[in-house]
């Protein structure tokens, strides 16, 4: 019986971990798809800054993790990192951004 009821709270947290993952990589899209709207943008960057401290505003306003290393890796978290840096280095910011709004339609589909 003690098995029983283990097993079923892993289960339940495990459950809990994913669906919170899931909710992670959705809000990501939507905040993906603004960066899109303003992508011919003249000042990118700052841009970019705005909707990813909105972003990650909402994340923690929805309680949801930006990191840990007991649970799964927050890729949702990297990805946006790597757009920041590429954008913030002058570097092909139209093509972070799309590749960053490609993985967020790929994750969240």
């Amino acid at each position: 019986m003690k098995d029983t009821i283990n097993v079923n709270k892993r289960r339940n947290i495990s459950f809990i971990q994913k669906e919170n993952y899931n909710e992670c990589w959705k809000i990501s899209h939507k905040y993906s798809s603004m960066l899109m709207k303003n992508i011919d943008s003249h000042d990118l960057y700052t841009i970019c800054c705005s909707v990813n401290g909105q972003y990650l505003t909402e994340l923690k306003s929805k309680g949801l993790q930006l990191s840990d290393k007991k649970c799964r890796n927050r890729n949702y978290i990297q990805v946006w990192s790597t757009m920041l840096n590429t954008v913030r280095k002058g570097e092909v910011e139209k093509q972070a951004i799309r590749l960053l709004h490609q993985t967020n339609c790929q994750r969240y589909s």
